[in-house]
């Protein structure tokens, strides 16, 4: 073995184990090594020229040489990336291999791949309806529909979701990459717009029901559909109309449960309303508290509202509603009233223990 800079010989291959440091197919001994020389503070990787050489990109003297490689014609590395630059830059006139149209072309293009703007036009849409297999031109489809062209593009780039809507809908999965997916969607579609819509069924509900466990995914499942989803106000009335427990009493006034004549549990909100349930059961008259949803028009808010009133005589088809005068609010309770009568009730207004005409 020879050292490629001092010359220096090496009797055996074994003696120059550890005294030798290859870098790129490059051989010097230890003592001659770049690394070596970055020691001794002589820069790294850094050969020196026999006589002094000047730049042909900066005109700048220079005895040392970035790379062994290099032809000395250039201080560094930098100044022959520059000079290289400006050799390359400009323009040739080629043929277009698929039209044979003379075009301009960066005078680094090979002439065996240039096309004209309207080949490449042709051939990115070929592209994009076809693909080769094993040598052979196969016309594109899509993967969830079976088409050539999607004729319901909304559906197919709701793939991402069809995985849920076969674990947990139903979805049929032999229908996927056929056009009868579009009719199965649809159908899925409907099942839920059926069961939110239409039997106000809430989203705790239909988790339920689809033995879904994840209510998050549930709401992009709903979402991906389009379905509309209710806001805060609106799925407070529902859940009133479908008699879910409003719960204890929140406010400041007296409340609590009575029981009443016939053995019946009742909550009332208000001392008057418990001074009225007794009342009645001296009377032994049948009662229902809270117990109707009736909606209504708030002239007001100009919104629609559920009204839940008092009590409910059943024997005589009577609503009554129980007021203090620091509660009545008399345009909302007229919008009430008139609620009241069209669907058929006899309302009555018991305001601080006095019945009251509206």
């Amino acid at each position: 073995m020879v050292c490629k800079k001092c010359g220096k010989k090496f009797s055996r291959r074994t003696s120059i184990n550890g005294k030798e440091i290859n870098s790129n197919h490059r051989k010097w001994c230890f003592n001659c090594s770049p690394f070596n020389q970055h020691r001794k503070g002589i820069t790294s990787k850094t050969l020196f020229l026999d006589k002094p050489h000047i730049c042909q990109t900066c005109s700048k003297e220079f005895t040392e040489k970035y790379s062994e490689y290099s032809n000395g014609n250039f201080c560094s590395k930098k100044c022959a990336a520059q000079y290289s630059q400006k050799q390359i830059k400009g323009t040739k006139i080629v043929k277009c291999i698929t039209c044979g149209k003379e075009i301009k072309v960066d005078i680094r293009a090979s002439d065996k791949v240039c096309k004209c703007d309207n080949c490449k036009k042709s051939s990115y849409k070929l592209r994009k309806k076809y693909y080769y297999n094993n040598g052979i031109l196969i016309k594109k489809v899509c993967k969830i529909c079976g088409q050539e062209e999607c004729q319901r593009k909304d559906i197919c780039k709701k793939h991402r979701i069809f995985p849920s809507l076969i674990k947990y809908f139903g979805f049929d999965k032999s229908k996927i990459g056929t056009i009868k997916v579009y009719e199965e969607f649809e159908r899925i579609k409907n099942m839920l717009e059926e069961d939110y819509q239409n039997q106000k069924l809430s989203i705790p509900e239909l988790l339920i029901k689809y033995h879904h466990n994840d209510i998050r995914n549930f709401n992009k499942i709903l979402n991906s559909i389009g379905t509309i989803k209710r806001d805060l106000s609106h799925a407070q009335n529902n859940a009133i109309i479908k008699g879910k427990p409003r719960g204890n009493c929140v406010n400041q006034y007296k409340c609590g449960w009575h029981t009443t004549w016939n053995n019946k549990q009742v909550f009332y909100r208000s001392s008057y309303e418990l001074d009225y349930a007794k009342e009645l059961d001296e009377k032994k008259v049948d009662y229902e508290v809270e117990k109707l949803r009736i909606l209504y028009w708030d002239s007001e808010k100009q919104k629609q509202r559920v009204a839940i009133p008092d009590f409910y005589l059943s024997e005589t088809n009577e609503i009554v509603e129980i007021k203090s005068s620091w509660t009545y609010d008399e345009i909302n309770m007229k919008d009430k009233f008139k609620a009241y009568i069209e669907h058929g009730y006899k309302p009555k207004l018991i305001l601080e223990h006095k019945e009251k005409i509206l």
